[in-house]
């Protein structure tokens, strides 16, 4: 099935994602990211044609979803050039995409986008430390979490993994002092 808003008849790679297909520009591809610039220019093998130049021989990303992949498109053929409208849930996608594909421009946009959001102190977190992301930015989280009156519940532990639930744990003790 081709995408609806991204199989762009001016695209020079065809891209399969679940059963859908986005026909773009591999221009953005191969100056953002190492990961395909690794990938994308190959020559294939004789006799065979080169992947991602027709429907039916497309290069396969097996390794995202359908939803995040327009998402990420979103960011290199957005119709208000510099002005981004997303919300956390769709610069988490883009996020995921640029770090998981080493587009770093991508992800230094993601995050300063998402700075400007509004993100609850566990999930800006856990999304930051998944994706690597700069620890200091996620000082104001950390110290919402060291200050507030209700310890880090059984949930968000879960959710925070055991060494950071214990480095927070740790810091509420000294913030409370003897």
């Amino acid at each position: 099935i081709r995408h609806d808003m991204y199989y762009i008849q001016g695209g020079d790679v065809i891209f399969r994602v679940e059963n859908f297909l986005f026909r773009v520009h591999s221009y953005f591809f191969v100056r953002e990211s190492s990961y395909f610039r690794e990938r994308l220019p190959h020559p294939p093998p004789p006799g065979d044609p080169p992947r991602g130049t027709s429907d039916s021989n497309p290069f396969v990303l097996d390794d995202a979803l359908s939803v995040d992949f327009a998402r990420f498109l979103w960011v290199f053929y957005n119709p208000k050039y510099s002005i981004y409208g997303a919300n956390v849930e769709e610069w988490t996608s883009i996020l995921k995409l640029a770090h998981q594909w080493k587009f770093a421009a991508i992800k230094e946009l993601a995050v300063r986008e998402l700075e400007l959001l509004t993100i609850e102190a566990v999930p800006k977190i856990v999304i930051y430390h998944t994706y690597e992301i700069d620890r200091t930015l996620l000082i104001p989280s950390y110290t919402v979490l060291t200050t507030r009156e209700e310890p880090i519940s059984i949930i968000e532990g879960k959710e925070l993994g055991l060494e950071t639930s214990l480095h927070l744990a740790r810091a509420r003790e000294i913030a409370r002092g003897p």
